[in-house]
């Protein structure tokens, strides 16, 4: 595991936006958003203190603010598409929209402005699009309102992904059921015209790639694996382990599932295993230049931990019976050149005393509370997210600021830092 900071340290919460890999981008929203600040009583008689948005190289430790935080603006909105980054940004006294294309290091370039009256602000955001950028909301319709105005109906269970050459590509959710047998129903990509006609309906999700491509893999959701940017990865039946024990799996076999990575770079997907009954697979981490991944089989009642770059053969680096763990949220953290298995108890709605308990390599049990997350392991020591809420004199919320705590396998409260840190696509760890 590498380290490094930006300095100076301001406590922020990194989001990479999909695309690139160079930057991180922290847009302080909090709990607003611009519906809220459109349409609240409050917010029509009190000042909203503003926001900010911060960009993060990962590559110089540089940050970049294209735009100065001040009273009554709000940045949201943040995409990024075939070099640029692309963002909105409200004037909300001034009563203007104002659709900016960002560099960092470059001048902003405004590319539309438009007054807010008159536009349905609920879920306003941006959409992809390979010839530009689109300004829309999204309600009982999807409202578009640059670079042409039209309406088409917005379906509960399928999402807008992009805009290509006039046709809409949605994405319908699969569904997990069970009534006799056992079904993953895959996801579908519905292509649609602005009449609301469907063009197109076939099994499958798309993905954007870090050169501006998309593409249709395989029929299950698609993710970058934090920690590197070639391989996305993807389970082709998310179940999770604790479920496994429920009570219709006693008396019924598992079908199983799958891994696969999908190379990005080579247009190649590779999967470790096939799928096998009873066999069930967590979610992958990536760490110091492998991939790892819990398999569970509730046949033999044996967890394993492998090790496994694609093009090789995975390997066993622990086993032990699953009466040794607990399944709840049992998972993967990193832990210096390795990993660490942990799992959480499971505390029911009783929330105000979390505790995570570590098998392997290192055992534990550490108490955390619910505003924290662990992060990764360094050293024997367990390294938390943590928060804090700001407010202005007025008592309005401004920000939430981020710490960073570490405690012993005792327990005990080592350090608490201001900064978060993010897992960069370079395989560092930054804290912000």
């Amino acid at each position: 595991m590498k380290f490094d900071k930006f300095s100076p340290v301001t406590g922020n919460d990194l989001t990479i936006i999909q695309g690139q890999s160079r930057y991180g981008v922290d847009c302080q929203d909090s709990a607003i958003d611009i519906y809220d600040l459109t349409t609240e009583k409050y917010w029509q008689k009190h000042p909203f203190p503003g926001n900010q948005l911060v960009f993060f190289d990962f590559q110089t430790g540089q940050k970049f603010e294209p735009i100065s935080s001040k009273e009554n603006q709000f940045f949201f909105s943040v995409i990024y598409q075939y070099g640029y980054f692309y963002f909105l940004h409200a004037l909300l006294k001034q009563d203007q929209l104002t659709l900016f294309k960002y560099l960092p290091g470059q001048e902003p370039e405004i590319i539309h402005q438009m007054p807010l009256t008159g536009l349905h602000t609920y879920n306003l955001s941006l959409v992809y699009d390979k010839a530009h950028v689109w300004i829309a909301s999204f309600d009982d319709n999807i409202d578009f309102y640059y670079p042409q105005k039209s309406s088409v109906v917005n379906e509960p269970d399928q999402t807008l992904l992009f805009i290509n050459d006039t046709k809409l590509y949605f994405e319908q959710d699969s569904d997990f059921y069970s009534d006799n047998d056992y079904e993953h129903v895959p996801d579908r990509i519905i292509i649609k015209d602005f009449d609301d006609n469907i063009l197109s309906d076939m099994q499958g999700n798309i993905i954007l790639l870090s050169n501006d491509s998309f593409i249709l893999p395989y029929w299950c959701d698609q993710r970058p694996l934090a920690g590197q940017d070639q391989y996305w990865v993807t389970i082709s039946d998310y179940v999770q382990f604790e479920d496994l024990r429920d009570d219709y799996w006693q008396t019924r076999i598992y079908p199983g599932n799958r891994l696969i990575f999908f190379d990005q770079k080579i247009g190649k997907a590779f999967s470790p295993f096939s799928v096998q009954p009873n066999v069930c697979y967590g979610e992958p981490i990536f760490n110091d230049g492998f991939f790892y991944f819990t398999q569970v089989n509730t046949k033999s009642n044996e967890l394993h931990i492998f090790k496994y770059q694609p093009e090789k053969e995975a390997k066993i680096i622990f086993t032990c019976s699953l009466n040794a763990v607990n399944l709840h949220n049992l998972r993967l953290i990193s832990s210096d050149d390795s990993v660490q298995l942990v799992s959480d108890n499971d505390q029911g709605t009783d929330t105000k005393g979390c505790t995570v308990k570590g098998y392997f390599p290192d055992k534990f049990a550490i108490t955390y509370t619910e505003d924290q997350i662990p992060l990764f392991m360094k050293n024997h020591q367990l390294y938390l997210s943590d928060y804090e809420e700001r407010y202005n004199g007025n008592g309005d919320f401004i920000k939430y600021v981020y710490y960073t705590c570490s405690k012993d396998l005792d327990n005990r409260l080592i350090s608490k830092e201001l900064g978060l840190y993010t897992l960069a696509p370079n395989g560092k760890w930054w804290l912000s």
